[in-house]
């Protein structure tokens, strides 16, 4: 019974403690909270976390005593600095949250004051550190330098340094290396103030030249920032040097030195826990004086102490739960407005941008078939008519037909793959092919074009580059038919070449530095970064020659590899593109010879002996098919939509259909199931103009019932190629 009363004072003691210690802050003014929040961040190994939290929480309380402009200016202070203890700890996600709540409370003020700086700069780290998303923290900075115009040297300077890594982290070291530069100036001006500043400079320098290869300098610029980190006892940043050292060390072979620098890691690993030891007992032993008094105290209390008194401690405690109760829900609810503000605009945000996105996949869909339809039937016209009038005057007229609807096609092309591009309808297939191969095939189909403009066409291939490799071939071939047509245009009697080169091995991946190289005319340097753009040249008078777009579709395309593009060029002295690019090595097998991806078929000779069945509802395009199946024998018939083809599928058996997607009544899909219902064996290829991911998915789809299918328009060639192999494909079927 005794120590059951003894519980009791202890525990009335312990909130008595809590109530006069809120007490305490009740009675501080807005300035004075704000240092007290300033303390706790920079003493947090000695008062330990677990308690920083509490006094920052009791802050926030106690915030509620304000107007509304100093009280979220206080609640920003306190909800960042929670954030920071957070981070400290690495607990990324819960930093993350309350840098998020601290903004929420910023926003509510004018203007753009110092606190939002910090709190969007510890966001950005956040982004970078914890969840490694540099392209999000990059959008912070900037955001950042946008709003504010009140940015001191030294905190721009800070900035500086965040944005060096984030360039570091999304590859564009030329960035990084400038703002490096600047901050080292800076730093080693004012090292009395900025030492920790300078240790991060040159550990940042150390990655820098680690990811440029360069790795004596790396190794320079990660000493000295151990030897400053030492010198000035920062052990815990340090621990952290020596840990990237060491990582370089072993990624360049270095062994023997990384097994030295992890001791000396594991030194100061040790050193930084033995004086967080002190720090903590230090603390405690303040702790312990202090529990010493109040256990004096409690005695002579105990000893004076009547039921009245503790009568009156019990109503006490219970009007302190009822006021804290009060400023929890005051404080819960203000937040909870908050957060169901900002959930409500996202939600709004997010339904524009599912319809647009929606609206954007319908237009390309749309104007793909738009588009495509009608120059089907001129680009099959003009090859129809090129083989059958034979008169020289009206064959150049036709020829030139030709050319311009092969030209125009390629131009709408351009346009459709850059929208594609923008939707992010465009993904990287991983399969095996021969890059040696590859390269051949490139040079072999330009040497014409080169020909034609006097150019002579080169190919130089590093043999230590292993010819099997797993990526996207048909992408990479974009990339370098792209660059080369634009080195043929604007060379004339030169030379052209195509250079694969430095590969760097590590395990089963390789590195490819690749150089399309022409000595034409050059490009000026002010206009060497625009010429990436959308619809832009670097003359005005090349406006005839394309659409600008050869360029950006390659800078994206390289984008998605995880390249960046780069050039060198002079006026007068010719250009350069090139850029690296990582590839996973083929290990299961050695591909001596080429990769030949088309179907293999006998070629047929008794073509009149099958009937083909051509569903499509355009009469030009019916014509058009029509033909092309007749310069080969091929027996064909028409049915202008899906219900016809139908009908006439179940009176008479055909070879093989070549079905069009979008017609009237019944569509070809449609068709097409129902067909399958009453015959497995049919032959079905789709005929679409349509490009979309959404359109070939549903195809290949082994529900559809197609076998095959082909873009409109099409090359004749391509066309018969197609059609035989699945005839032959449907003959050994039977057999």
């Amino acid at each position: 019974m005794k120590n059951h009363k003894i519980l009791i004072y202890i525990c009335l003691l312990y909130l008595t403690t809590l109530c006069v210690s809120a007490q305490q802050y009740e009675d501080m003014s807005l300035s004075e909270l704000k240092n007290v929040i300033s303390y706790t961040e920079s003493h947090l190994n000695s008062i330990g976390r677990s308690h920083g939290m509490m006094i920052i929480e009791t802050i926030i309380d106690v915030s509620e005593k304000f107007n509304s402009k100093q009280k979220f200016h206080l609640k920003a202070h306190s909800y960042n600095a929670l954030g920071k203890i957070y981070y400290s700890d690495k607990k990324y996600q819960e930093a993350l949250k309350n840098y998020k709540i601290a903004e929420l409370y910023v926003n509510q003020l004018e203007g753009f004051p110092k606190i939002a700086i910090k709190i969007n700069n510890n966001i950005a780290l956040s982004y970078l550190n914890g969840f490694n998303k540099p392209k999000k923290a990059l959008r912070k900075i900037k955001h950042i330098y946008k709003n504010s115009n009140d940015i001191n040297e030294t905190s721009d300077h800070i900035l500086a340094l965040n944005l060096a890594a984030i360039y570091i982290k999304i590859r564009k070291y030329d960035k990084a290396f400038g703002q490096l530069e600047k901050c080292k100036k800076y730093f080693l001006k004012n090292k009395d103030i900025s030492i920790q500043r300078l240790i991060n400079t040159y550990t940042t320098y150390g990655e820098y030249y680690g990811k440029k290869r360069e790795y004596q300098k790396a190794i320079k610029h990660y000493e000295l920032a151990a030897n400053l980190a030492e010198k000035n006892k920062l052990f815990r940043q340090a621990m952290v040097i020596y840990k990237n050292y060491e990582n370089l060390l072993v990624r360049i072979g270095k062994k023997d030195k990384a097994y030295a620098i992890l001791k000396k890691y594991t030194i100061h690993h040790q050193t930084a826990l033995e004086t967080e030891k002190l720090e903590a007992d230090r603390y405690k032993k303040q702790l312990t004086v202090s529990k010493e008094k109040n256990t004096i105290e409690t005695q002579k209390a105990q000893k004076s102490k009547t039921i009245s008194i503790f009568t009156l401690s019990l109503l006490l405690l219970c009007l302190t739960l009822f006021c804290f109760f009060i400023y929890n829900h005051r404080k819960t609810k203000i937040l909870g407005k908050h957060l169901a503000i900002k959930n409500k605009q996202l939600k709004i945000a997010k339904e524009k941008s599912d319809h647009l996105a929606a609206v954007k996949t319908k237009f390309i869909s749309t104007i793909s078939h738009e588009l495509r339809t009608p120059l089907y039937g001129v680009v099959g016209l003009s090859s129809i008519l090129m083989d059958k009038i034979k008169d020289e005057e009206n064959f150049k007229f036709i020829k030139l037909m030709k050319f311009s609807a092969d030209h125009l096609l390629n131009l709408i092309n351009d346009v459709l793959q850059v929208t594609k591009m923008e939707s992010y309808e465009i993904s990287l297939d991983n399969s095996p092919y021969n890059i040696k191969n590859l390269a051949d095939d490139i040079k072999n189909s330009f040497e014409y074009q080169a020909d034609k403009n006097g150019n002579t066409l080169h190919l130089n291939f590093d043999p230590d580059i292993p010819n099997s490799l797993i990526g996207d071939s048909v992408r990479l071939s974009q990339i370098f038919i792209n660059l080369i047509s634009n080195a043929n245009k604007f060379t004339k009697n030169g030379n052209i070449w195509l250079n694969f080169i430095n590969p760097t091995i590590t395990n089963n991946k390789v590195e490819i530095t690749f150089e399309i190289k022409d000595d034409g005319r050059g490009i000026p340097i002010d206009k060497q970064e625009m010429i990436f753009d959308k619809f832009s040249q670097a003359n005005s008078k090349d406006h005839t020659t394309g659409t600008g777009l050869g360029l950006h579709i390659v800078k994206n395309l390289v984008n998605l590899h995880g390249g960046q593009i780069k050039i060198k060029s002079k006026p007068g002295h010719g250009s350069t593109f090139y850029f690296t690019l990582s590839f996973e090595i083929d290990t299961k097998k050695e591909m001596n010879g080429k990769i030949d991806t088309t179907k293999k078929c006998i070629s047929l000779t008794n073509t009149k002996d099958y009937k083909i069945l051509i569903a499509e509802d355009n009469k030009i395009n019916q014509i058009v098919t029509q033909n092309i199946l007749k310069t080969k024998g091929y027996n064909s018939e028409i049915a202008s939509d899906g219900l016809m083809a139908l009908k006439m599928a179940k009176k008479t058996k055909y070879d093989l259909i070549l079905m069009d997607l979008n017609m009237p009544n019944m569509n070809g899909l449609e068709s097409t199931k129902k067909i399958r219902e009453f015959d497995l064996n049919v032959c079905i290829i789709a005929l679409t103009a349509s490009d979309t991911q959404d359109t070939i998915k549903t195809i290949i789809n082994p529900e559809s019932g197609f076998n095959d299918f082909m873009r409109k328009p099409f090359k004749n060639e391509e066309f018969f190629i197609k059609i035989e192999a699945n005839l032959n494909n449907t003959i050994s079927k039977a057999s």
